[in-house]
Order: C-alpha cells, then structure tokens, then sequence
C-alpha cells in the first residue's frame, strides 16, 4: 500500500492532482488524453510502471491502464522486462527485496500480462521466458494461466514439471490453472501438487458444526464467556449471511463490543434498520468501543436524522488525511439526500456535491471512484453525466462501465472512446458489451 505523505527514505509522496503526473498516478482519464496529444511528456509513464502508485494493491487497478499507455503510446516494454528479472525470490515482511519493496514484480507481471493480450509478443515472450527461468516464476504462471488462452501456455508444463520442488508447495493453488490441466502428466508434479492439498480434518470441528446451527443457538455461542475469538467470528459470519436479521443480536453487542471481534460490523449491519437507535447512541460517545463503526452503521441504515453526523464522519476522514471509507458514509448521504424535496438540505447537498467531485479527482484510492460517480449521478445527474466521457478512459473498470453505462453522447468523444472499449482486446466482455449498446445504430 502507498501512502500520500512521507513515507520513505525517498521521501515519495503523490504529484497534486491537477497535474499531468498526479492524474497519471491517481490512473484518470484525462491523463491519457494529454499524454496522446504531448508525447514529449510519455515519459512520466514509466515513473508509474517503475512503482506501484496505488494507494491499495489489493484492490485499486492499473495494470490494463497502463498497459494500454504502453501500446498507444509506442512505448517499449523492454524497462518493465528488465524490472522484472531484477526481482529476486518473495520475501515475507519485514525481510522485503529491495527490488521489489513497492510493489515492482506484481506491477511488471500484470502490466505485460495485458499488453500481451492486445497483441504485443515481446511482453508475452518475455514472460514465457521469465517461467524457464525467473527466480518468482510459479507467480508468473500463475497469473498468466488465469488470463491468457490455454493454446499461449500449456506447452510450459514440462518447464514446470522440471522446475517445481517440494518446497514449493505453499506458493501453488493445485485446485486452480494450471496445476488441474497439467495434473497426471509428470510424476514429480503430482507428488507436489498432491503435497500442496490440504488435509482433511478427521471430522467436523466445532465452527464447521455451527454453519447448521439455530438463531438461537448462534445468539448462545456469542453470549457464552470466554468464547475464542476464532469462533466468535465464524457465528458472526453466519448471521451476516442469513437472509433476514436476528434481533436478538442487540442483546449481546454490548458484551462483544469491547473486543470488536472480526465480523461484528458487518453482522449488525444484516439488523437493518433496527441497528440505527444504538448506533446513533454510539455516535455520540467517542469512548464506546464502537464509536468508530457508528457512522458507517448509520449509512448504510439511517435517514434524515443522520444527515449531520455522517457529515461530520466525512469531514472527519479528511481532516485525519484517510483515503479510505468515503465510499459507505457518502453513499448512505447520497442515499438519504437523493429522494428529499431538492430545496430541503440545500447546504449539505452542496457540501457533498462538492466533496465527491474533489474525491473523483483527488484521492488516490481509485476503487472507491465509481462509489463516488454514482453518488454524484443520484445527487447532479445531468453534470455528471455531462462529465462521464473522460472516465471511459479511467483505470478502474467499475468506473468505464458505469460511465458507459450512463455518459451523454452528445459529443464526438463520446462516440469515439466508446468505440475503443468495444474494441480493445483488453477490455473485459462487460465493459465491451456496454460500448456495444451505447452505439449501437437505432
């Protein structure tokens, strides 16, 4: 995870987003315009291929954006190769390659990934390469058997057959490709493949025992003392996941709260709107264990009532300088102010019309950027809308489909980006049927 502060030896921090490398880095549209109109600047593509400038590796995208730099800027990948051999073998934190200390392997591994989907061979030769002899090659593999076609690499189980060691058993997924193709072709595989499956429990554990399990019997096991914290969140998990709330839960979320175990948030909010009364209590006590997912309770199930004190949760957020959970508590805003008269709560619409358009452009955190479009097209539709084409070019596919989904085809770049998308091997099948039906002829 990158950090927008002072957060290295470096001192790395984000570009201002107003700027081409601070769009460039926060994976915006409007980036790809500029850089295709001032090439002299392409450059500053590869300070971003060269770190991973995603405020959350896990979940926020890049690696088909700049993929797609790359191509349509006639960029040569031969950096991204050289990246990637620089890596050495993973290392657990805090034991970090310092060739990879930002995210360097994963970046270079999906950024050529894509490009050798929309065509380029060098990027797919050099990781097919990279697989005979690269110190992270079953990640490699790994990820490339999960986008490419099978014909691109199942000629490379020899290479692994001869490669995998029985020390390698905790790295591979033999339940997914292409260990389930490959499995009965080579003895010394299968017998690290075989290793590398879990056994099975002699019979069923406690928590197992309680996926059958009453309401009440999963009300018991919360309120029982001493109770680990292990099972504590397995009979949260369940209620979470069942269909209907079970009020009795509020009998005992004073007794959890003071550990917070895993699950609890989520399993009050399965209660609806029975859980707004004590979250509303809780919002008002910063020293209640719970203080801190109050707001977020309220958002997903307050109402008018609430619209102050989410409001404050948001400006809370930007005052401590986070980046994430803008998305729950503007939502549950959007949510409450998008149905009431417009000339009720004028202030705080316009607050919050002005809050989310910062966040669209500002944070780093991209994954909650469609969070954030939506919110906008329930609260200004026709501004939004207005303002949707440059995002058919964004880096979170999330954000190109729901700006495919809704942008205004009143102008030629509409028409045109569309066009790309429906036409770009790289785009997934969702985003391209979307292109297809917006410009489909009438």
């Amino acid at each position: 995870m990158t950090h927008d502060v002072e957060d290295d030896p470096q001192d790395w921090h984000y570009a201002p987003s107003g700027t081409l490398h601070g769009a460039l880095q926060r994976g915006h549209g409007i980036a790809v315009i500029k850089l295709r109109r001032d090439r002299e600047q392409a450059g500053l593509v590869y300070e971003c291929t060269s770190r991973d400038t995603r405020w959350d590796w896990q979940v926020d995208d890049r690696y088909t954006y700049l993929a797609r730099l790359l191509r349509d800027l006639h960029l040569d990948p031969a950096p991204l190769v050289t990246q990637l051999h620089a890596c050495g073998p993973w290392r657990p934190w805090p034991h970090r390659d310092p060739a990879d200390d930002h995210n360097q392997f994963n970046l270079a591994v999906g950024i050529l990934e894509a490009l050798a989907r929309a065509g380029n061979d060098q990027a797919r030769e050099a990781l097919r390469g990279y697989v005979h002899d690269g110190a992270r090659w079953i990640d490699a593999l790994q990820t490339i058997t999960d986008e490419w076609p099978v014909e691109w690499w199942d000629d490379l189980w020899e290479t692994a057959a001869a490669r995998i060691h029985p020390d390698d058993t905790t790295q591979l997924f033999p339940n997914s490709q292409p260990w389930q193709r490959w499995h009965g072709r080579d003895p010394h595989l299968d017998a690290v493949l075989n290793a590398a499956r879990p056994a099975r429990p002699p019979g069923p554990d406690h928590q197992t025992s309680l996926a059958g399990a009453s309401d009440a019997e999963l009300i018991a096991v919360l309120r029982t003392p001493d109770t680990d914290r292990g099972t504590l969140a397995f009979a949260l998990r369940q209620i979470r996941r069942r269909a209907y709330p079970i009020p009795e839960l509020l009998d005992v979320v004073e007794q959890l709260a003071p550990t917070r175990p895993p699950g609890l948030r989520s399993a009050l909010l399965s209660l609806g709107p029975l859980i707004a009364p004590p979250a509303r209590t809780w919002a008002t006590d910063p020293d209640h264990p719970l203080f801190p997912d109050a707001a977020y309770l309220l958002a997903h199930h307050g109402d008018e009532q609430d619209i102050p004190l989410l409001l404050t949760a948001v400006d809370h957020l930007t005052h401590t300088g986070q980046w994430c959970g803008y998305d729950q508590l503007t939502e549950g805003l959007a949510r409450i102010l998008a149905p009431l008269p417009p000339t009720t709560h004028t202030n705080s619409r316009a607050h919050l019309i002005r809050r989310l358009r910062s966040l669209t452009f500002a944070s780093p955190h991209t994954y909650e950027r469609a969070s954030h479009l939506r919110s906008l097209l329930l609260l200004d539709p026709d501004s939004t809308m207005n303002a949707l084409p440059i995002f058919l070019l964004d880096c979170e596919p999330d954000v190109r489909q729901l700006a495919a989904q809704h942008t205004s085809l009143i102008t030629d770049d509409a028409h045109h980006w569309l066009t790309e998308l429906r036409d770009d091997p790289i785009e997934n099948n969702d985003i391209q049927h979307t292109a297809t039906q917006r410009i489909k002829p009438t």
